[in-house]
C-alpha cells in the first residue's frame, strides 16, 4: 500500500529564528549614544551655566546703587511727596493752556522768581503762584504781605514780610506753618526737612537769630548784640546753620559769619572779612558754606570750618546762584554793561571761568547746565567745560530766569512769564 507523503507548507516551515543576543548589542548600541548624547549636553550646560559667585556680586551692585539712590534722595523721600508720585503715577497731572501765562499780582522781584522739580514759582506783590511746564497752575496762594521774600528747597518754601512780622511756611502746595513774629523779620530760610529760621530785629541787641521745629515750634535762639543779620543758612535737616551779619567799625564795614550747632548754646565759629558785604549764604549738601559778599566770595568745609576768600578784584557782582554744591558768579569790571566773566565754583576746586562777551543779569541751574540772561537772550552752557549749548531769544523786557530743565527756562517778564527751549 502506497503511503501518503504529508504535504509541506513551505510558508509556515520558513521559520524566523529571533537572536536575543542583536536586540541586546542594539539596545547597548543606541543605549550608549544617548548616554553620550547626554553627557555632552551637560557639558555644554556646564559651560554656559553662569556661577553663582556672579549672581551675587550683580545682586550686591544692584543693592548698593538702589542705596545710593535712597541716600542721596533721601531728603525728598517724605510721605507727602511719595504720595504726590503715586497720583501723578494713576491720575495724571492734567494739561495747562500753555504759555505765556499772566502774572498774579502787578510785580515780582528778580530773587522771588525760581523753578524747583521742573515748575516756576512765583511770588509776586499778593500771591505765590506755580506753573508746571504745560502753564497748568498748581497753586495760588494768596498772601498779604507787603515786602515778600521767599526761601524754598526741595519742595519746602518759606514766605516772609522782609520789615515786618508775617511768615508762612509750605510743604508742596500745603500750609503748614502760619505765624507772626514779635519784631520785624531781617532774613530767614527753610531746610530741607521743614526746619526754618528767622533772623529778627533784637530787643536788647541789634538782632537775634529764631530757629523752629517744622511744626513752628521755638527751638534755639541766640542775640547778636552789634551785628545786624543779613543773611541765613541751613544744612538739608536744619541742625546746623550758619547766620551773616554786619556792624560798622570806626566808620569800616565789617562782616561775619557764625556757624552754630544748634543743639549746644555756643556757636561752633566764626569769621570775620571787610569792606565785603554779605547777601547770601547756602550750606550745601557737599559739606561746603558758601557765603557770597559784593566783594568775595566766603568758602569753608563744615570739616574744619576754616573760611577762605576769593576776591573778585574790585569788579562788581553782577549776577548770582547758590546750588545743593555748587556757587555760580557773574563779575564785570564794569558798572552798567559790558563783558562779564561767569565764575563756577565746586568745592575747593579753582573755578570755571566761562568768559561772556555780553552782562549777565540773571543765572539758573538745573542738571549739568547753567543758564544766563545775556542781552534778552537766554545762553545755555554746560557749566563743567564752560561750551555754550545755545541761545535763544528771551524778549527785551526779560528780568530774570528759571531753568525747567537743561534744554528750557521760564523767563520772567513785567507782566507774564514766557517758555524758551534750544534744540
Amino acid at each position: 500500500m502506497a503511503k501518503h507523503k504529508k504535504k509541506v507548507n513551505s510558508k509556515a516551515d520558513t521559520r524566523e529564528i529571533v537572536r536575543l543576543r542583536d536586540y541586546q548589542e542594539a539596545e547597548a548600541f543606541f543605549e550608549y549614544e544617548d548616554e553620550e548624547a547626554e553627557a555632552a549636553g551637560e557639558e555644554r550646560l556646564k559651560k554656559m551655566r553662569v556661577p553663582k559667585a556672579v549672581y551675587r556680586v550683580v545682586i550686591i551692585l544692584i543693592l548698593l546703587i538702589l542705596g545710593l539712590a535712597l541716600w542721596i534722595n533721601r531728603s525728598s523721600l517724605t510721605l507727602e511727596n511719595i504720595t504726590t508720585w503715586v497720583r501723578l503715577q494713576f491720575v495724571g497731572e492734567g494739561q495747562g493752556d500753555g504759555f505765556p501765562v499772566s502774572i498774579t499780582g502787578s510785580s515780582v522781584y528778580a530773587s522771588n522768581f525760581t523753578s524747583y522739580g521742573g515748575d516756576a514759582l512765583i511770588l509776586s506783590d499778593t500771591a505765590l503762584t506755580m506753573v508746571d511746564p504745560t502753564g497748568k497752575t498748581g497753586l495760588s496762594l494768596r498772601h498779604s504781605l507787603n515786602q515778600p521774600a521767599m526761601r524754598s528747597a526741595y519742595g519746602q518754601t518759606l514766605l516772609y514780610n522782609q520789615g515786618s512780622t508775617g511768615y508762612l511756611v509750605l510743604s508742596g502746595t500745603e500750609v503748614k506753618v502760619r505765624g507772626t513774629a514779635e519784631r520785624e523779620i531781617l532774613s530767614g530760610v527753610v531746610a530741607q526737612n521743614g526746619r526754618f529760621a528767622l533772623g529778627l530785629q533784637g530787643s536788647d541787641g541789634a538782632s537775634e537769630l529764631n530757629v523752629f521745629q517744622k511744626d513752628g515750634s521755638l527751638q534755639y535762639t541766640y542775640a547778636f548784640a552789634k551785628d545786624y543779620i543779613t543773611a541765613i543758612a541751613m544744612n538739608y535737616d536744619g541742625v546746623y546753620g550758619a547766620v551773616c551779619t554786619v556792624r560798622s567799625e570806626k566808620g569800616e564795614l565789617v562782616s561775619k559769619v557764625t556757624v552754630f550747632d544748634f543743639n549746644q548754646p555756643e556757636p561752633l565759629a566764626s569769621y570775620e572779612t571787610r569792606d565785603n558785604l554779605l547777601i547770601d549764604a547756602a550750606w550745601t549738601e557737599s559739606g561746603d558754606l558758601y557765603a557770597v559778599g559784593d566783594s568775595a566770595l566766603l568758602t569753608a568745609r563744615s570739616t574744619d570750618y576754616a573760611f577762605s576768600e576769593y576776591s573778585y578784584d574790585g569788579r562788581q557782582l553782577t549776577a548770582y546762584r547758590l546750588d545743593q554744591s555748587r556757587a555760580f558768579l557773574s563779575i564785570s569790571a564794569y558798572a552798567h554793561a559790558g563783558p562779564c566773566t561767569l565764575l563756577v565754583f565746586r568745592g575747593g576746586n579753582d573755578p570755571v571761568r566761562i568768559e561772556s562777551p555780553e552782562r549777565i543779569v540773571s543765572l539758573s541751574v538745573s542738571g549739568g547746565t547753567v543758564g544766563a540772561l545775556v542781552d534778552s537772550q537766554v545762553v545755555f552752557y554746560d557749566y563743567s567745560t564752560g561750551v555754550e549749548q545755545g541761545r535763544v531769544d528771551a524778549g527785551s523786557d526779560a528780568k530774570s530766569i528759571a531753568l525747567s530743565s537743561e534744554r528750557a527756562a521760564y523767563v520772567l517778564g513785567v507782566s507774564e512769564i514766557r517758555t524758551v527751549e534750544i534744540h
